[in-house]
């Protein structure tokens, strides 16, 4: 198959990069910097300054567009709301009316993000569930899913919606295991946010790309959605302490009771939807943590 990655330098984007070019694909990559991470598929640059979506979209053969680009920082998207707008909406917009001229029969899935549902009432959360972000982030990812049920239902194009939970794997440079590594290498105790009850359902980025193929090989591609997690509530206490147990650090971790603004509570995905399509989850949270751990210490030689 042909598939663009629009995204490609970022975390979700340069792993579906290396792991379509691993699985016989032609792939193309699409982003703003200036050098590709990986000289194993053709990159293109982009600018987010100039409309460059028809260009870039009719000069290439597709049957797969993957759009994992966009801002992915809800405090961020707190503070500059219009950033975000631009980054995870408007751009959206530009790439889907590029493909209904250019490409209609290429397939597109849209990388969106589970902070659509906001704070669920029930859990687990279905795709069925009604949205209620929190952010500016959630508002604008929830606009850029209407945007793709627009483009499936008026025009016709194929799409399909993921929704990631929490995604982490080794590259992921933010968020809540980034900055525990980045507190406990200063020896230091350590405070976060909360009570330590907060639960989150995380998903490793080699299930992820598991469950992208599966959904490109399997989905219908008429705008239904998907959730991505593995289906596991895990609390934010129970993060800190395997960290505590294999980070090698003498500093606590406490909590200061406080919320954050943006942040959900409780998550747990319903994953029934992509099981069905064949995905089964199979990265230990664990084991994946100390290997996060790892590679964090070997980046930054901590001992």
């Amino acid at each position: 198959m042909n598939i663009i990655v629009i995204g490609s330098q970022g975390f979700i984007g340069s792993h579906l990069c290396d792991y379509f070019v691993e699985t016989g694909n032609t792939v193309y990559g699409a982003d703003i910097a200036e050098m590709p991470a990986n000289a194993a598929y053709t990159y293109i640059m982009v600018s987010r300054f100039s409309d460059q979506w028809e260009e870039l979209l009719r000069s290439v053969d597709l049957d797969i567009c993957i759009n994992a680009a966009g801002s992915g920082n809800v405090s961020y998207s707190i503070t500059h709301p219009l950033i975000d707008f631009e980054a995870n909406t408007l751009d959206v917009i530009k790439i889907l009316d590029a493909l209904r001229k250019y490409r209609p029969g290429c397939k597109y899935l849209h990388i969106s993000s589970a902070a659509v549902y906001g704070n669920p009432s029930s859990l687990p959360v279905s795709e069925k569930a009604k949205p209620d972000p929190i952010s500016p982030y959630g508002f604008h990812k929830m606009m850029s899913e209407a945007l793709c049920h627009e483009y499936h239902k008026l025009f016709r194009l194929s799409v399909a919606i993921v929704r990631p939970f929490s995604i982490f794997g080794e590259g992921l440079r933010k968020q809540l295991l980034w900055d525990l590594c980045n507190k406990l290498k200063e020896n230091k105790p350590v405070t976060l946010f909360g009570t330590g009850n907060e639960t989150r359902d995380f998903i490793h980025i080699s299930d992820f790309m598991q469950l992208t193929e599966v959904i490109i090989n399997s989905g219908t591609f008429s705008g239904e959605v998907y959730n991505a997690a593995s289906g596991s509530e895990i609390s934010i206490r129970k993060i800190s302490e395997i960290f505590e147990k294999h980070f090698g650090n003498n500093g606590p971790i406490h909590f200061n009771g406080e919320s954050k603004p943006g942040d959900p509570v409780n998550w747990l995905a319903d994953i029934t939807a992509v099981k069905k399509l064949g995905f089964v989850p199979k990265a230990n949270f664990e084991v994946s943590v100390v290997q996060y751990i790892n590679w964090f210490k070997q980046l930054h030689e901590v001992r």
